[in-house]
């Protein structure tokens, strides 16, 4: 019988909703304000989201369920990575393989880490060989803020937008020059010392500027635990460093018109376990070098009263080379490269009509890979290189209405993408608000997605299938929403079905596969859920919380989807008096399968973290985090650790 969507708790479904009437109450009258208690950081209540409607929006406007991590909860992080920050969020989980250079997933509300657009600062930052972001090169230390959107929005942005978007902000110049600089060291030898200066010029014709710098040194920890699948002897430490850079420059060079140009550069140096690709046994390490880039040179024009024009140039460079050292066996040593670089150009017209804006799109995307590996299907006392090279086009236009009457709020949008080597993909999305009161608002969205194959789906010898259609979604989803100053609590219902999921097979496979099969449209998934979230200001106390209950389903074997929890959140709160913050949180996951079902299961865990900051002057302040206080022992891949209590402490300078 095909499973249905289902939501289990103790008190069962009535219990769970009845829960959540009272949490949004509660919030709402503030009445028994002591018991509400939610969780982490203090983030504007009502920030301006620029991702959900390719405009500026304040948040009590966007129909899309969002999140959106401030500057204030980035500086907190400590040694915390990017990926553990994202995982401690409505509606992410995370997976990693160990320590912060290792390589790492996030998933929103059930979908995969390649099912998810990632953008710097509107460029993409996605991998065109495998999917998704890399994202233990994405420096956490000198990002400004983050907004992350949940649903398909590929009739905004196109391709892999099937389980939300993920933009990321680098710091921008406005107002005095803001020095900025911070070092601080922990546990497993790690050190992360960040710089930047940022600030604008008065007058007519101003010019806007920031630069930042910052490097990461640690030592890491042996990622391999004595469960693991994979390897048969267990490794040492594997560390990593990270340098990265990032600039912004523009000037206003008449009023409502900007011509600017960013970029971003980072450079990941990493170790991994070594392994005999025959024997499947540890030699000695490998190192792995990852580098991204992503630069952009853009023109914003206010071309009448009521069209504001924006034309955008940009391109990203993701390149990898691992180093693999002959083993004692004889194998080696090798270098495997994996080069590829997007050119996008973007024309993006946004049209007053009244209240309402009309957005008028057209976009151009060309990709280009090439790469150098180790032949894995190839017979023979010795795996032989083999490499390939390969480009793709997209052209792209969409339209997109954004309607505000009265209590009444709605976006419409499609999108077509014409792609080189299988056509065109129409998608398109409907969402609707109505406010009851200025504080209460309900919404109902519909919205489809598409995401086109990878060069190594379609392409990598002994495996990809040129053959291969995009993976399609459906979404629907409703929420009510209460937003008042100091106060926020959301409810949303959604369903996510995808078609022609990508996975490896042997059905209908090429004549020139290898042994494991290759990449094929063989299977379905169906994940339904609900989130609650909540955030509440009481005096010195700040409170964020959220919880998400969903049922992720493989429709084809009717099992849940690989690494994919049923029951996820976060609880923290933070206290601030005079000089001092400080702040407790607990994050939270139930059990999950790994790549080999039932026998790979990792359990529930409960992590908790604290951190600190004091003030010792109007610009000086000394820092300290400690995430899993109580050292749990968890995983978030089969057979792989995770840092155990880990503490770090430093001092920051920063110019107020």
């Amino acid at each position: 019988m095909k499973q249905q969507f289902s939501i289990h708790t103790r008190g069962g479904l009535r219990t769970l909703l009845c829960s959540a009437a009272i949490f949004l109450s509660s919030i709402a009258s503030g009445q028994n304000q002591s018991q509400v208690l939610v969780a982490l950081t203090p983030s504007p209540m009502d920030p301006v989201i620029v991702t959900a409607t390719r405009t500026p929006t304040k948040a009590n406007d966007v129909l899309a369920d969002n999140v959106y991590i401030g500057p204030e909860e980035i500086a907190q992080a400590g040694q915390t990575s990017l990926v553990e920050l994202l995982q401690k969020q409505k509606g992410i989980t995370i997976s990693s393989y160990g320590t912060g250079g290792s390589n790492a997933s996030v998933f929103l509300r059930g979908t995969t880490n390649n099912q998810t657009l990632v953008l710097i600062d509107g460029v993409r930052a996605d991998d065109s060989f495998s999917g998704g972001a890399n994202w233990s090169v994405i420096p956490l230390t000198i990002i400004d803020h983050i907004e992350v959107v949940f649903g398909p929005q590929s009739s905004l942005y196109g391709a892999d937008a099937i389980g939300g978007v993920i933009q990321i902000f680098t710091k921008r110049g406005e107002g005095p020059p803001i020095v900025g600089a911070s070092i601080g060291y922990g546990t497993y030898g790690t050190s992360i010392s960040e710089a930047s200066v940022s600030g604008s010029t008065q007058g007519a014709q101003k010019i806007r500027y920031a630069l930042a710098a910052s490097q990461t040194l640690s030592m890491g920890f042996n990622t391999i635990a004595p469960n693991n699948k994979d390897y048969l002897v267990p490794g040492g430490r594997t560390g990593y460093v990270q340098d990265s850079a990032t600039g912004k420059l523009s000037q206003e060079w008449s009023r409502g018109q900007e011509l600017g140009l960013q970029f971003l550069q980072s450079r990941l140096n990493n170790q991994l376990p070594g392994l005999d690709p025959q024997e499947f046994t540890f030699q000695q390490t490998q190192n792995q070098i990852s580098q991204l880039g992503t630069y952009s040179l853009y023109s914003k024009n206010q071309m009448t009263d009521i069209w504001k024009s924006l034309l955008q140039i940009s391109a990203q460079t993701n390149n990898g080379l691992n180093h693999s050292p002959q083993t004692p066996d004889g194998y080696g040593p090798y270098d495997s490269t994996l080069n590829q670089r997007q050119n996008t150009y973007t024309w993006q017209n946004d049209i007053s009509l009244g209240t309402d804006i009309l957005q008028v799109l057209a976009e151009r995307r060309t990709q280009a890979v090439s790469s150098n590996q180790l032949d894995y299907n190839a017979a023979g006392p010795a795996y032989p290189m083999l490499g390939f090279s390969q480009t793709r086009n997209t052209n792209s236009s969409a339209l997109i209405y954004q309607m505000k009457r009265d209590a009444n709020l709605a976006n419409f949008s499609i999108r077509n993408d014409s792609i080189s080597g299988y056509g065109p993909q129409t998608t398109g999305a409907a969402a609707y608000g109505y406010f009851f009161t200025k504080e209460w608002r309900a919404n109902l969205n519909y919205g489809t997605g598409f995401r086109a194959p990878t060069f190594n789906d379609l392409y990598y010898p002994g495996y990809g299938n040129p053959a291969l259609m995009p993976e399609k979604s459906k979404n629907t989803e409703a929420g009510l929403h209460f937003e008042q100053a100091g106060a926020n609590a959301h409810l949303v219902v959604f369903s996510n079905s995808i078609s022609n999921l990508i996975q490896v097979s042997q059905f209908g496979c090429p004549v020139n596969t290898g042994y494991f099969g290759c990449a094929s449209n063989v299977a379905s998934a169906k994940i339904t859920g609900l989130s609650l979230s909540g955030a509440k200001e009481l005096t010195n106390f700040n409170f964020k919380g959220s919880f998400t209950q969903q049922n992720p389903v493989n429709e084809g074997t009717n099992s849940t989807l690989i690494k994919q929890a049923k029951q996820y959140g976060n609880l923290a709160a933070e206290y601030l008096y005079a000089k001092v913050t400080a702040g407790l949180g607990a994050t939270f996951s139930g059990r999950r399968n790994d790549y080999q079902g039932e026998s790979t299961g990792m359990g529930a865990y409960t992590i908790y973290n604290l951190y600190a900051n004091y003030d010792l002057e109007k610009d000086l302040s000394l820092f300290a985090r400690w995430n899993n206080v109580f050292n749990k022992d968890y995983q978030l891949s089969y057979g792989y650790n995770t840092p155990g209590s880990n503490f770090f402490a430093g001092i920051r300078y920063a110019m107020k």
